[in-house]
């Protein structure tokens, strides 16, 4: 029997919560969340994951469906075949966007594939399996749905006519494997079966297309999966197993055909493990129940094994805006809700710590996708596929400096295992040297878009946007080994394609030729395909700045610095357009077209506070009326599409000191883009993706502090509401822990704990009254323009309490 829940769940006061919370059945997790009704559609349910497997919970007590997911499970639908011959074309493609004819180069990409027969796309994320658990019915009397995100624990919990009972799931890091507790205060009689993912009517061709075999079963004790991949590609996924243990306390269970009924169990435990084969003909079945076999303990013992890894990442940042108790207790559907009209200080308390919970759990074999690790559908957007012009780039936007840097190594692997293929794609694409990443990748490192409006092969800045992320990397944790030993060598690789590329047009500044703002046109042109790209400008000039201080850093490539140093020289100016905002091309004649869910003319400005524009008061006014441009575009749209585009601006809005633009981005994201299961959107209200999962915790962050290596900024875009708060836990460049930093007017509190002996300088947001370090009054002299050289011993705490005028 289907549960329905009743309108009146909906409408349970703040003093029903909180009773909830006493009695302990129905606990509130004190960081975490309840939600009152099931979930309606698998983008609203629960979200459990340790990196290499997920588990999407509905919350139907009595007809329960878990979908299970694996990082690995791109289905081989396309046979990798090297690149197009691009390059062959160049010459020609060049020479029509310099004649102004965009629409006729985008085609040329087009007529190449369709010449050379490339015609594969990229390999789509498909979910593993369901689990699926029917329990006794009854009628309910009670009800909720939660997540603890400091033990990532997914939780149903209910009462019904006969008994309270909850189920528990989660995906542990330290056993490798998906739990699953029922227990309940009455006898549980259930069955529980692994089944396909239910196929819609028009995803049976895709499905057939993909799927040989498909084989659930039942043996005593055990359910099993497996699903035969029909191409069986060099050295790819031939297929998946997968294996569920049976534990009992109390009580039977007994096979009836794929299903394991089970009658009178006190406790129901199942653990679970899938695993991807390269190898069809070699079966893992027995060798996963040995290792299921092996498990001998209680479901408190491996929630706890799982928490020490869990917790530890979770619980290095939280954020504290002193919310009013009230809303701190409402469920999300009410939380939600009451955002409609004003965006309430709990809610964005509250998906400050689902975004990190969320990029957690999704983060280890992989980077997050498009969907995180999790899938309700065969058919994905995009093929929930890594996106490098801006999704993944904003879900992975505050894993540093939210203080998780191992979690980046998913994200260096990937770059790292696929740089073969960029190889070959610089080489087909551009007959050039080092790496060229495409704008979206799945299992494979190959370019697949090339269509006539969207020529995203002529984007060439995936791979200076991943070599700031590398070198970023260094920046935060001061490695120099990983510095010296893959950031370099990766940057390195992403210049040299700058310097086969570039060529020197008539003025002595290079051309960046073809080139492309993601997904807009110029106002006066149809065509995407441009020339000078103001974001591949800043991307390259990004990236060869930096190579050149890896270089001194290491005290390496003294040739290289000079040739690097030259390039810079030659890059295309920052221009301010006719209408007062940034120009988004650089190329004669070419006008802007700002109603458009893009940003990409601020690209300088997402990660750090480009020095070029904040020295230059014209650039700044420029930036400015950009971001109010492109605020009063989303205004008009109520949000609009493409959630990350307002990372984007948030991101660049508190890099420039705006709070107040930082803040309406913020509210933005908190109030229009999430689920009742605290997933996050790309539109509003709808289509699961991860992308401001790590991203609006990132700027949420750098409004409340911002810092280069020799460099910190106090609360450098706090708006006037936030005028009383506390984050615990940061990490900073320069290896530097923002153990605390709390704030009421003009009082700031600050503790920071240095990972090295160093000296940095520390700005104030506002005039000085006083300061003490460690108890002790600073003399007043030595705090010039709020500015203060601060001494950071290492590995020692420094307590900072500062009154402003």
């Amino acid at each position: 029997m289907k549960f329905r829940l009743l309108l009146f769940f909906t409408l349970l006061t703040p003093f029903t919560i909180v009773h909830a919370q006493t009695t302990p059945s129905f606990r509130t997790p004190s960081r975490g969340f309840v939600s009152l009704e099931p979930a309606p559609h698998w983008s609203h349910a629960l979200l459990t994951g340790n990196g290499t497997m997920g588990a999407l919970v509905m919350g139907q007590p009595h007809e329960e469906t878990l979908i299970f997911s694996q990082a690995d499970l791109y289905i081989p639908l396309n046979e990798p075949k090297p690149p197009i011959n691009q390059a062959s074309r160049l010459t020609e493609i060049r020479k029509l966007l310099l004649e102004g004819n965009g629409e006729a180069a985008a085609k040329i990409p087009v007529d190449q594939r369709n010449k050379e027969g490339f015609n594969i796309g990229r390999d789509p994320f498909i979910p593993a399996f369901d689990m699926q658990l029917s329990q006794t019915a009854a009628k309910i009397s009670r009800y909720q749905r939660s997540v603890n995100f400091e033990t990532g624990e997914a939780m149903v919990t209910w009462t019904d006519d006969n008994g309270t009972f909850e189920r528990r799931v989660f995906v542990s890091r330290a056993d490798s494997i998906i739990v699953v507790s029922i227990k309940g205060d009455a006898k549980i009689n259930m069955g529980i079966d692994f089944a396909q993912r239910s196929i819609q009517p028009d995803q049976a061709d895709f499905v057939k297309a993909g799927i040989a075999t498909v084989k659930p079963a039942a043996e005593a004790g055990y359910l099993t999966y497996q699903s035969e991949f029909k191409n069986h590609f060099k050295d790819g996924l031939q297929g998946y197993e997968g294996v569920g243990r049976l534990i009992l306390k109390g009580g039977k269970s007994e096979v009836k055909g794929t299903r394991l009924q089970i009658t009178d169990a006190d406790e129901v435990l199942m653990l679970i493990q899938i695993k991807p084969s390269t190898n069809w003909k070699a079966s893992q079945l027995e060798s996963i129940k040995t290792r299921l076999n092996a498990i001998n303990s209680t479901y408190t013992e491996l929630r706890d094994r799982h928490a020490a890894i869990h917790n530890k990442l979770f619980s290095r940042s939280k954020l504290t805006l002193h919310a009013d108790p009230a809303s701190m207790q409402l469920n999300t559907e009410a939380l939600l809700l009451q955002a409609k009209d004003s965006v309430p200080a709990a809610l964005i308390e509250k998906v400050y710590d689902a975004g990190r919970y969320n990029i957690i759990s999704a983060m280890g074999t992989n980077p997050p996708n498009l969907q995180g690790i999790w899938s309700g559908t065969w058919t994905a957007p995009w093929s929930a596929d890594f996106t490098h012009d801006g999704n993944l780039p904003s879900a992975i936007a505050s894993v540093l400096s939210s203080n998780m840097p191992e979690l980046m190594d998913a994200y260096f692997r990937y770059m790292e295992s696929k740089l073969p293929t960029f190889r070959e794609n610089a080489k087909m694409l551009y007959g050039a040297a080092g790496i060229h990443i495409p704008a979206h990748t799945s299992n494979n490192g190959l370019d697949t878009d090339f269509g006539d409006i969207w020529c995203l092969t002529y984007w060439t800045g995936a791979a200076g946007w991943a070599a700031d992320f590398f070198y970023d990397y260094y920046q935060y944790t001061q490695n120099r080994e990983f510095l010296k030993t893959r950031a370099y060598p990766f940057m390195k690789e992403a210049a040299a394609f700058y310097e086969s590329f570039l060529v020197v047009g008539e003025d002595g500044k290079y051309v960046f030729n073809p080139s492309y703002s993601p997904e807009n046109n110029p106002g006066n042109a149809k065509s995407q395909a441009v020339i000078n790209a103001t974001m591949d400008v800043m991307i390259a000039r990004q990236l060869l700045s930096n190579c050149i201080a890896a270089a001194k850093t290491l005290s390496l490539d003294a040739p290289k610095v000079k040739v690097w140093s030259e390039m810079l020289s030659k890059m295309p100016k920052y221009e301010v357009a006719t209408d007062g905002t940034l120009r988004e091309w650089l190329w004669p004649r070419l006008e802007e077209n700002m109603p458009h869910r893009h940003v990409s003319q601020l690209y300088s400005l997402y990660n750090k506070a480009d020095a070029d524009i904040i020295s230059n008061p014209a650039l700044l006014a420029a930036v400015n009326k950009t971001i109010e441009g492109k605020m009063n575009f989303r205004e008009a749209e109520g949000g609009g599409e493409m959630s990350f585009g307002l990372v984007q601006l948030g991101l660049s809005a508190a890099h420039i000191g705006n709070a107040e633009k930082a803040k309406t981005a913020v509210d933005f994201l908190a109030s229009k883009y999430w689920s009742t299961g605290m997933g996050s959107f790309h539109n509003v209200a709808e289509l699961f993706n991860t992308d401001i999962s790590g991203g609006l915790p990132a700027v949420i962050l750098e409004m409340l502090v911002y810092a280069e290596p020799d460099m910190i900024k106090l609360l450098p875009a706090l708006p006037a509401a936030w005028n009383k708060g506390k984050l615990e836990g940061a990490l900073l460049r320069g290896n530097v822990q923002l153990k605390n930093l709390e704030w009421a007017g003009k009082q700031i509190k600050v503790t920071l704990k240095s990972g090295v002996r160093r000296t940095l300088t520390l700005v104030m947001p506002a005039e000085v009254e006083s300061l003490k370090i460690n108890g002790f009054t600073v003399s007043p002299y030595r705090i010039k323009d709020r500015k203060f050289q601060l001494n950071l011993l290492q590995t020692r705490d420094m307590d900072l309490e500062i009154m402003l005028k």
